[in-house]
């Protein structure tokens, strides 16, 4: 069968065996893949997690292993690629993505194959959900949806909070939908590319700022009585970003780190600024089950349709022209993979 994988040039296809479910394991058959900012990284070489390629995915089960239940082969699923262990120090605490299990679950060989093994531990605790009808390429949107959702609640969001999105790409456009969503009255979003910005209006947001061409702080304070935002995303991974975090904030406000930064990125920031204006800066990374359902019935009822947001469709067999076109954010929104 045909997987993508890393290697020391890029994105490479190969043919490799097809994994068999062992106890308690199941096997899906890819039906959608979505290509995730954190793939191009991993591609670029420039990747701080796992080097497995593929997890905003779904498919259609086709073979599980002894000690399944409540799973069968034809179900169509959604499939999260990590779990917490639901007993250690960080789940008991509030952390379940820094259990050590979290980070050692995955799907194998990854989403961009045309079968992956599911492992036991995200069988078990529930990674896996049954989509019913919904079709393949809403579902593959399930877990960058629950990522924004997890954000969100991390960093504090309150239904009426004003809200900025620094960054609009996919994750940022899903951010957009999820704000709006969950009860923000005003949303401003702002990128440096024509093309991605086009799709702003389409998610329902309030303004759109091309940051090569207008300042987001002022725009941001019109919308606010001159305050600024009470809640922004970074959902980039420039460093620079979260300097302007601070310029379109209000005083006491939240800003959520989303965007997966560079290995050993850093950035300098004016402290006193921070201090005097308390403003709480909290990281999101990954998701977990909780939200994966919360997302999946956002889009089955329709508060979230995220399928607007594709912009090309590829075959398993052109994978590699699928990461190339989807590493160009000034001709491309959202890239999928069909088999």
């Amino acid at each position: 069968m045909l997987a993508a994988f890393v290697d020391v040039s890029g994105v490479v296809l190969r043919d490799v065996a097809e994994p068999e479910a062992g106890r308690g394991e199941i096997v899906v058959r890819m039906g959608v893949c979505g290509v995730c900012g954190t793939d191009l990284e991993k591609a670029h070489g420039r990747g701080i997690t796992q080097a497995v390629l593929g997890h905003e995915v779904a498919g259609t089960v086709v073979e599980t292993g002894e000690d399944v239940s409540d799973i069968e082969e034809g179900d169509r699923v959604y499939v999260h690629h990590h779990v917490s262990c639901g007993k250690c120090f960080y789940c008991l605490n509030g952390s379940p993505t820094m259990c050590h299990l979290f980070k050692t679950t995955n799907i194998y060989p990854g989403g961009f194959s045309e079968l992956f093994k599911v492992s036991q531990p995200i069988v078990e605790r529930g990674g896996v959900v049954n989509i019913g009808g919904m079709g393949f390429e809403e579902a593959s949107f399930i877990e960058p949806l629950a990522c924004c959702l997890r954000s969100l609640e991390r960093a504090g969001f309150r239904p009426g909070m004003s809200a900025a999105v620094l960054g609009f790409g996919p994750a940022g456009a899903l951010h957009a939908m999820a704000l709006r969503a969950s009860g923000s009255p005003y949303v401003v979003v702002a990128d440096v590319s024509s093309y991605r910005l086009e799709y702003a209006y389409r998610v329902g947001v309030d303004e759109a700022v091309n940051l090569r061409e207008q300042d987001l702080s002022t725009v941001s304070r019109r919308g606010t009585d001159g305050r600024g935002v009470d809640y922004v995303v970074v959902a980039t991974g420039n460093p620079e970003a979260l300097k302007t975090a601070l310029d379109v904030v209000r005083p006491g406000g939240r800003i959520c780190l989303f965007g997966a930064p560079p290995r050993s990125s850093t950035v300098e920031m004016e402290l006193p600024k921070i201090f005097l204006n308390e403003i709480s800066i909290i990281p999101n990374y990954s998701t977990t089950e909780k939200e994966t359902r919360e997302a999946f019935h956002l889009i089955k009822a329709g508060l979230v349709k995220p399928s607007i947001l594709v912009s090309h469709r590829y075959r398993l067999a052109d994978v590699v022209e699928a990461f190339k076109t989807a590493s160009n954010p000034s001709a491309s929104m959202k890239v999928v993979v069909h088999p």
